[in-house]
């Protein structure tokens, strides 16, 4: 990590899963523990987050911590962003942070309207594989954000895996429903292959090792390889052997189609959420302006 980078400023709004996760990933890549804040309203979170990461600072509210933030990481629940945006706003207004959200279905211009506007704005979508270190996140910046801040949020997301850039913010749909639900799809197969196993003799134990194991290897095979999955597919698909009958059943069952129609459903939904995670912030906030 560079000189620059580490000795920068952050704040957590959120201390939750995918919050912690950054946190170990920036503590394990060399950031200055004091340079780091939390801050989670939740007294018992807070107390946890003090003892999980003992040499950061971690606070209930944001009393003037965020003065000092050269960078602010919205991770609250989506339910909750324009409420926690609303609170930093001036805040963010009179120091101007680098901004960015993990938060799924939240648009960058919400954000920006909840913060009072023209901010520098990374949204990001991990996947729970950031939880240990092996995540994939895409990422979409405003124009507001200059191409070191860019280059800060790519850096801080690197921490938990690696990041892929996109030309618009509609593409983290896609995003989405590939890697961010991704991680369910590949549990779904494990889940079944492990049943499979045990319902032809194997332990649960050596059904899971040898599930995993292969789930593991034939990942690390298409990374190193540089091959495609077809060309390994075929590599291992013998005339007539037994992984060629497997294969024309998985085909006979439509298992490409299925794929392509479940992605295709995730990416609408989480072009719905997105519009229904506005509209829930939005009454929630002419609700308390009402009461």
């Amino acid at each position: 990590m560079s000189q620059n980078l580490e000795n920068l400023k952050i704040v957590f709004i959120g201390g939750g899963n995918m919050g912690q996760a950054l946190v170990g990933g920036l503590l394990s890549s060399d950031w200055i523990a004091n340079n780091i804040s939390i801050i989670d309203s939740d007294p018992a979170m807070s107390a946890k987050l003090a003892k999980q990461f003992m040499q950061c600072n971690v606070f209930t509210q944001t009393e003037a911590v965020l003065t000092l933030a050269d960078i602010v990481v919205l991770a609250v629940k989506p339910q909750t962003m324009r409420t926690a945006c609303e609170q930093i706003a001036a805040q963010c207004q009179a120091s101007r942070p680098l901004i960015i959200s993990i938060a799924a279905g939240i648009q960058i211009s919400d954000i920006d309207g909840w913060l009072g506007g023209e901010l520098p704005i990374v949204r990001c979508m991990p996947n729970t594989p950031a939880l240990v270190q092996s995540g994939t996140t895409g990422l979409f910046a405003n124009s507001e954000a200059s191409l070191q801040q860019r280059e800060f949020a790519q850096n801080i997301l690197n921490s938990v895996g690696s990041t892929l850039w996109l030309e618009q913010e509609a593409m983290l749909d896609v995003v989405t429903a590939i890697s961010g639900s991704g991680p369910a799809y590949f549990f779904y197969v494990i889940e079944a292959m492990l049943e499979a196993g045990q319902s032809l003799g194997l332990s649960a134990a050596q059904a899971r090792q040898l599930t995993i194991d292969t789930a593991a290897g034939a990942a690390k095979l298409i990374q190193k390889s540089g091959k495609t999955p077809q060309e390994l597919r075929r590599a291992v698909t013998s005339k007539g052997g037994t992984t060629e009958a497997a294969i024309k059943a998985l085909k006979q069952g439509g298992m490409k189609n299925l794929f392509h129609t479940a992605i295709t459903i995730a990416a609408q939904k989480a072009k719905q959420l997105a519009r229904t995670n506005a509209l829930t912030n939005s009454d929630e906030a002419n609700s308390e302006k009402a009461e």
